[in-house]
């Protein structure tokens, strides 16, 4: 298996589940980044949207900077 992050290689490693003690669930961990993934991480995972990768803001758009923010002064 390929590691979805950086696509190296994944073993079989045993997971400590907290709420569990007695079950000894496995997972898959990447040898080059650490990546670790289960049945559970992958169900929570399938639902969401891939991240955008690109977020840099538009050239013109308008920019929070420190000096520009209006701040309220405590105790009036």
């Amino acid at each position: 298996m390929t590691c979805p992050r950086c696509r190296g290689l994944m073993i079989i490693t045993a997971l400590m589940d907290v709420g569990r003690s007695t079950d000894r669930p496995s997972g898959w961990q990447c040898l080059m980044c650490g990546e670790i993934t289960d049945p559970v991480i992958a169900a929570n995972r399938k639902g969401h949207c891939e991240p955008v990768r690109n977020g840099a803001r538009p050239p013109g758009s308008p920019t929070v900077s420190g000096n520009n923010v209006k701040r309220k002064r405590a105790g009036l």
